[in-house]
């Protein structure tokens, strides 16, 4: 039998994957013979970029939190992968420049075909063009025109590994930037003409002929109606936006598909500014790792701000261990129609990566409803508090997920579990019993009918207790209880073992 190296390996942007087809297993592999780099340009171990977060890189070597996934399903971090024979995006006929701009993108080019594009707006060959061009001929230096007048920058890209390149007009003043450093200015004498641009494309020339298709993928593209200094596209470039900011004229994320698995039904690239000029894919075959959705630049997902939402408290930890108790940001497309939202995280107890999905500390207030979303957007570790209904897209896998249970004193009268099967946190069976108890605080009894049984806390919404771990939550002996409207103080939660009414729960998932 005769193996090819297009059989053996495949390469998805940045680390080759050994193709075992015969025994359906993948071994990633991180070569250091090849030029394929792992790291991004601005991460990469020679230190070339400066200023550069060393948390891009994870624990286990991969690129951040951009790709860590929660049930395989994460919506952003991806790019669009162009295969250099025919694929581009055209956005709508519309007033894109006007005066003064700036153009951003990450690209990483697997080629240098002929002046291959990131952008090309324009009325045809030659009229009122405005292009960023990864590669003047097939030389990878970045070259800016804006009608005729044109320059290129001081220094060549590198194939196979992520670029941000940045182009602006202040005034007459043109400037180039790679990696948010300044490479290269010039003096254009004419502003760009105030007009509809009606062929607007990413990775197509308006001239063709002899101009190629780009053979890169393409992240995180930005028109401002604002000539940008070098500071604030530093601040920016690793970080999403939101696509309110002001000045920000168009703002594609790249965020619509999901990575190398069938996108055949998503054939637009959203603008996430209120102009909503939406890109249409043209010849992508939307499957694979080449002309597809693919994933993305190396940006910044530490859930320190809500433009840099990550999916989770333990996706957060896993990019960047250094983490530490406190509120971040995070999203995801199923809750609040992808809007990022705030959440408390344990960055410390068992290695961190908790998300708190309910605080208990009185009675008051609880009911059948509530009890699963009350005060969603005041994470507090001392006031009532519950997004339960978010917590199956916050855990990191549909079984093997944990959660944690804590009264009256953090790190006390509860412990870790892991789920084997696939439980729902709003599930309303006492059935859900097939868990693994890890780690206990404290000395009580496990399991017992006056206290926490052996199974995990359900929804008996109708019942005295609302949220349980009782198999008779109506009457009898209902301990084991996280939430309840009253009586207990907050719920009956270890009366077989001295702690029958603990003054505060917590309940976490990761």
């Amino acid at each position: 039998m005769i193996i090819t190296i297009n059989e053996l390996f495949l390469i998805e942007n940045d680390y080759i994957i050994l193709n075992i087809n015969l025994i359906r297993m993948k071994f990633y592999i991180y070569l250091f013979l090849f030029p394929f780099s792992m790291f991004s340009q601005g991460v990469s171990p020679n230190g070339q970029i400066t200023g550069t977060p060393a948390s891009y890189v994870s624990v286990n070597g991969a690129l951040a939190a951009e790709n860590v996934s929660r049930n395989g399903s994460l919506n952003y971090g991806t790019g669009i992968s162009f295969e250099g024979t025919d694929d581009y995006v055209s956005f709508p006929a519309s007033v894109y420049f006007s005066g003064n701009f700036t153009i951003e993108c990450w690209v990483y080019p697997r080629s240098f075909g002929n002046w291959a594009r990131i952008i090309d707006f324009g009325n045809g060959a030659g009229v009122n063009n405005i292009l960023l061009v990864y590669t003047n001929g097939t030389s990878g230096i970045p070259t800016f025109y804006v009608e005729g007048a044109q320059f290129d920058a001081n220094q060549a890209i590198i194939k196979n590994q992520w670029t941000h390149i940045a182009a602006t007009l202040s005034g007459t003043t043109a400037t180039i930037y790679i990696n948010g450093v300044a490479s290269g200015t010039s003096t254009f004498s004419t502003p760009p003409a105030n007009v509809t641009r009606n062929n607007c494309y990413i990775g197509k020339s308006n001239w063709g002929g002899g101009d190629a298709y780009s053979n890169a993928v393409f992240d995180e593209l930005r028109i401002w109606n604002t000539a940008k200094t070098q500071t604030e596209i530093q601040t920016s470039m690793y970080r999403q936006l939101i696509g309110t900011e002001s000045g920000l004229v168009t703002y594609c994320n790249f965020n619509q598909g999901v990575s190398f698995v069938d996108n055949t039904a998503v054939t637009s690239l959203t603008d996430l500014t209120s102009n909503a000029r939406n890109g249409t894919l043209t010849n992508f075959t939307l499957t694979g790792s080449i002309s597809n959705w693919v994933k993305g630049a190396p940006l910044i997902f530490d859930g320190l701000t809500s433009a840099s939402a990550s999916s989770s408290a333990y996706a957060i930890k896993q990019a960047y261990p250094s983490s530490t108790d406190g509120l971040y940001w995070i999203k995801n497309n199923s809750i609040n129609g992808g809007t990022p939202f705030q959440i408390y995280a344990d960055m410390t107890t068992d290695g961190g990566g908790w998300t708190l999905i309910m605080t208990n500390s009185s009675t008051s207030g609880w009911t059948g409803t509530n009890a699963i979303l009350r005060n969603e957007s005041s994470p507090s570790i001392s006031a009532c508090y519950s997004i339960l209904s978010y917590a199956d897209y916050i855990k990191k896998s549909s079984t093997g997920f944990q959660y944690m249970l804590e009264a009256t004193t953090r790190g006390r009268w509860g412990g870790i579990w892991t789920v084997n099967s696939a439980y729902s946190f709003v599930s309303t069976s006492n059935a859900n019993t097939n868990i693994t108890f890890n780690t206990q605080f404290d000395t009580w009894t496990y399991p017992h009918d006056g206290g926490i049984e052996a199974r995990m806390p359900y929804y008996a919404s109708t019942a005295s207790g609302i949220v349980t771990t009782s198999i008779d939550p109506g009457g009898g002996s209902w301990w084991g209880t996280l939430i309840t409207n009253g009586g207990w103080n907050p719920a009956p939660y270890l009366g077989c073992c001295g702690n029958g009414a603990p003054g505060i729960i917590w309940y976490w998932v990761r």
